[in-house]
C-alpha cells in the first residue's frame, strides 16, 4: 500500500500533509473553500554564527573528574552544570503561509498523497488540484483546475514581514537573531529582533499562471474566471554557510527566489515529468511488500485491527518518502521536525539533538539505498568535525573533534545551558562518526571515502585524549547516560565511565583501527581498545554506569546503555552473557515503559530486531500505530508533540527484522513479526551488497544478490530458489 487517503481536509497542520524536495518543504491543508500551504526552508533559521566554547571548562573538567572517582556524584553534578556550560542552540523557523480563497469547490471531496510519485491530489467538486514538489527544478507547483473559478491569493508569516506584488506574490522579511528554547519559561524576550539585527533574510515568491484574469489589489492577487490556475513557488534565504554570517538584504533573497521560478518555467507537464523521474529513482530502488490488498481512509486504518500488515507496509513507504522529500543532495539534513515546523519556538528549537535523534534520522537511509539522501548529513557531520576541533580543545584539552547533544545551522558544538543529563555530552561528535563509517559500510558513501575516514579518524582521536586511566583501565570521566538520573545522595547525572559511553568508544576505536595503516598508530589505538573498562552488570541486567549504578527510572525512554548493540556493533553472539545482561535491562525497561515516545517505541523495534525477537519487535510496531502517530502518520512524541526520527526509525526496525548482519554473514528474517506471514523485500542494500527475498510462513522462498554474500541458511525453505552469487554459510 503505497497512498494516504482521506474524505475530509486537514483542520490542523498535524493533519495536513507533507510536501517537499530537499529545499522548500510545506503543508498542503486541502480546505475547500479555504486552501493553505505552511512553508519552510531548510536552510531558515534564527541567529548566526557564535562562539560558545567555554574557556573555564578544562580547569572545572579536572575538580569534576576528581570528585567523580571520589564517588562524590552529586557534588560533580553541580559543579559540571556550573561550570561546563556554552549556550542554546537556534531554532528552525516556519517561513509563511500561502492562503487560497476559492469558488466553488463544494461536493463530494478526496486528498490522497501518491507514495509512488509523490503527487498529492485533491478532489473537491468540480475542482481539482495538483501538487507536487520538484527537486530538479527545486520549486513548489499546486495547480487547480475545473470550472469556471475565482481565486484570491493572500500569504503571511509568524515571522516580521512585508507582502507586496511585483510579478508575482512576495512575501519577505528577517530571522530573529535570537529565539530561545521552548522549554525555557518565564523569558522576557524570547523572540529577539534587534534594531540593524543580523538575522537572515528570507523570501516566498509565487507565480500565478492562469488563463483567467489576473488583478493585482494590494498585497493580493485576484484571480477571475480561470478554468486553470498554475501556482509556481520557491523560497530562498540569505544563508551563505554555516560559519559565514547570512544575508539580511531582503531584495537580494527576493530576486533569487523569483530567479528559481523563473528558471523553472511554466510547462507543468515537463515539470511533472521530470520531477517523478528524478522521485522514482530514488522511491523505486528499494520496495518492501506484506501482500495486502487493503486499502482505504488512512485514519480508519489506524484503528482496524484487521489492517495490522497495511499500516506497516504504508508506513515503511512513507518513511521512504519523508527521506526523499526532506534530505536532498545540496541541502539540510533533517531535523527534529525533518523540515516542516509551524512554530516560532517549536519543541526543543526543532534542532539537530544528536544523543539519538538525529542519528536514528538516517539510520535507515542506506539499508533503503537512498546513498544520496545522505549527503547533507555526512556534509553536517563534517562541518561539526571542523568546527568542533575548538570545542575539543578549548573545553576539554583533547585532540579531534567533539559535539554536545544540540547542533544547529550554524554546527554549534559546544554544550548547552541546563542539567547534566542532557548538557553534558561530548561524545555526541563520536556517535555521529560511527554512524558516518556504518552507512560508508553499508556502501552509502564510497564517493566520500576519504572525508569518511578523517571523520573516523577525528573522532578516535578524542576518544583516546578524552579517556583517562583508572585501576589499570581506561575510563570515560565524567560520564553520562543521555537524559538519565541516578540517586546517590540527591540527583546525580555524571558518574564513571557509562555503558552508552563504553559501547562508543569501542565502535569508535574498532573502526579506526579497521582503516588506519600506519602501524604505530593503529597499536595506540588498540591497545587503548584492549584497556577499555569491561561492561558492569547490576540487578537490572547491564549496568548503566561503572559499579553497578542503575538509572533511577527504569522504564527511561532512552535505550542509551544498549548502544553497543543496536545502532552500535560491538556486542554479539560471539559473548552471550553480554548479551543475556543487555536482554534483561532491555526487558526492564520495557516492562516499566509508558509506551508513549515514538522514537523510543522505534528503537525498540531495532534492538528486537537484534535481539532475534520478532514478537517483541511486533509488540513495539502495534505500539507505535496504537499510540504515536498522528492522523498524517507523522511520529508523536508526548503528549502530542511531532518529532520526525521515530517515522525514519520504524524504516530501519523494519529491515533490522528482515535483514540481520554479523561478521560477514548475513541472516534473513531474524526477526520475523509473527502477523508477517508472507511478504517480499527487494533492492535492500548491506554491505554493499543488494539483495532481494520473498518469505511464506516464516521460510525464505526465493532470494538474490548482485554480489557474492555469505546467507545464513537457518530460514530458507528446502525448495528455496537461490541466486547464483550468494553462497551459504558452512555448516547450513
Amino acid at each position: 500500500m503505497k497512498q494516504l487517503f482521506y474524505n475530509k481536509p486537514a483542520l490542523r497542520w498535524k493533519s495536513a500533509l507533507p510536501v517537499g524536495n530537499g529545499f522548500t518543504a510545506a503543508m498542503i491543508y486541502g480546505g475547500r473553500r479555504k486552501e493553505k500551504i505552511a512553508f519552510n526552508d531548510v536552510t531558515l533559521w534564527s541567529g548566526y554564527p557564535k562562539d560558545y566554547d567555554n574557556p573555564e571548562s578544562l580547569q572545572s573538567l579536572k575538580a569534576v573528574r576528581s570528585l567523580v572517582f571520589s564517588g562524590k556524584y552529586r557534588e560533580a553534578t553541580v559543579l559540571a552544570e556550573e561550570k561546563l556550560t556554552g549556550g542554546y542552540s537556534e531554532s528552525f523557523l516556519p517561513l509563511g503561509n500561502l492562503e487560497i480563497k476559492l469558488t466553488g469547490g463544494l461536493g463530494q471531496y478526496s486528498r490522497a498523497l501518491d507514495l509512488n510519485q509523490a503527487i498529492l491530489t485533491i478532489q473537491s467538486g468540480a475542482l481539482k488540484r495538483t501538487c507536487f514538489a520538484s527537486n530538479p527544478a527545486r520549486v513548489l507547483v499546486y495547480q487547480i483546475t475545473g470550472q469556471r473559478f475565482q481565486a484570491v491569493l493572500r500569504a503571511n508569516s509568524p515571522l516580521k514581514n512585508e507582502v507586496y506584488v511585483q510579478n508575482g506574490l512576495v512575501l519577505c522579511g528577517n530571522a530573529p537573531d535570537y529565539v530561545a528554547p521552548n522549554y525555557l519559561h518565564g523569558e522576557r524576550h524570547p523572540v529577539v529582533y534587534r534594531p540593524n539585527g543580523k538575522g537572515m533574510a528570507f523570501a516566498l515568491f509565487v507565480r500565478p499562471v492562469t488563463d483567467g484574469q489576473v488583478i493585482e489589489k494590494g498585497n493580493r492577487i485576484v484571480i477571475k474566471g480561470a478554468s486553470y490556475l498554475t501556482l509556481i513557488s520557491s523560497t530562498a534565504t540569505g544563508f551563505l554557510g554555516y560559519d559565514q554570517m547570512p544575508l539580511t538584504d531582503r531584495k537580494q533573497v527576493v530576486q533569487k527566489a523569483m530567479q528559481q521560478v523563473m528558471d523553472a518555467g511554466t510547462d507543468v507537464s515537463k515539470l511533472k515529468k521530470e520531477h517523478i523521474e528524478d522521485y522514482k529513482a530514488l522511491f523505486s530502488r528499494q520496495d518492501f511488500s506484506l501482500h495486502t490488498d487493503r486499502s482505504g481512509r488512512t485514519d480508519k486504518l489506524l484503528k482496524d485491527p484487521a489492517a495490522f500488515q497495511a499500516v506497516c507496509e504504508l508506513l515503511y513507504h512513507y518513511g521512504k518518502y519523508l527521506m526523499i522529500s526532506g534530505s536532498r543532495r545540496g541541502g539540510q539534513p533533517l531535523n527534529l521536525q525533518g523540515q516542516w515546523n509551524a512554530n516560532i519556538r517549536p519543541a526543543w528549537s526543532s534542532n539537530y539533538t544528536v544523543n539519538i535523534n538525529t542519528q536514528m534520522n538516517y539510520w535507515g537511509a542506506s539499508l533503503c539505498g537512498l546513498q544520496e539522501c545522505l549527503e547533507p548529513y555526512l556534509r553536517m557531520v563534517h562541518e561539526v568535525c571542523k568546527r568542533g576541533e575548538k570545542t575539543a580543545k578549548v573545553n576539554y584539552g583533547c585532540r579531534g573533534f567533539a559535539c554536545n547533544h544540540n547542533v544547529d545551522l550554524w554546527r554549534k558544538t559546544a554544550p548547552v545551558i541546563g542539567e547534566s543529563n542532557y548538557m553534558y555530552a561530548p561524545l555526541c561528535g563520536v556517535w555521529l562518526a560511527n554512524e558516518i563509517y556504518e552507512h560508508y559500510l553499508n556502501g552509502g558513501l564510497d564517493a566520500e571515502r576519504d572525508t569518511v575516514l578523517e571523520i573516523v579518524r577525528q573522532a578516535a582521536l578524542f576518544i583516546m585524549d578524552y579517556l583517562v586511566e583508572h585501576d589499570g583501565c581506561y575510563v570515560s570521566c565524567p560520564s553520562a547516560s543521555p537524559e538519565a538520573v541516578f540517586d546517590r545522595n540527591g540527583r546525580c547525572a555524571l558518574g564513571l565511565h557509562s555503558a552508552f559511553e563504553n559501547g562508543l568508544a569501542r565502535q569508535a576505536l574498532m573502526n579506526a583501527a579497521s582503516i588506519v595503516e600506519e602501524p604505530s598508530e593503529r597499536t595506540k589505538i588498540q591497545n587503548t581498545l584492549d584497556h577499555l573498562q569491561p561492561f558492569e552488570y547490576a540487578q537490572e541486567g547491564l549496568s548503566e554506569w561503572s559499579g553497578g549504578i542503575s538509572c533511577s527510572e527504569k522504564g527511561h525512554r532512552h535505550f542509551s546503555p544498549l548502544y553497543a548493540l543496536y545502532p552500535g556493533r560491538v556486542a554479539g553472539a560471539k559473548d552471550p552473557e553480554l548479551l543475556f545482561q543487555m536482554r534483561k535491562l532491555f526487558d526492564c525497561r520495557q516492562a516499566n515503559s509508558k509506551g508513549q515516545i515514538g522514537w523510543s517505541t522505534a528503537w525498540a523495534i531495532c534492538l528486537a530486531g537484534r535481539f532475534h525477537d520478532g514478537a517483541t519487535a511486533q509488540k513495539n510496531i502495534q505500539l507505535l500505530i496504537d499510540k504515536a502517530l498522528f492522523r498524517n502518520l507523522f511520529n508523536v512524541h508526548w503528549p502530542a508533540i511531532f518529532q520526525i526520527d521515530g517515522n525514519f526509525g520504524y524504516v530501519a526496525g523494519v529491515n533490522e527484522c528482515l535483514i540481520g548482519y554479523q561478521d560477514g554473514v548475513i541472516e534473513l528474517l531474524p526477526a520475523l513479526p509473527p502477523d508477517w506471514r508472507e511478504g517480499k523485500m527487494n533492492g535492500a542494500q548491506i554491505r554493499g551488497a543488494r539483495i532481494g527475498f520473498s518469505w511464506k510462513n516464516g521460510q525464505v522462498t526465493q532470494v538474490s544478490s548482485d554480489r557474492e554474500i555469505i546467507l545464513s541458511g537457518k530460514n530458507l525453505a528446502k525448495n528455496c530458489r537461490i541466486g547464483e552469487l550468494i553462497r551459504l554459510k558452512e555448516g547450513t
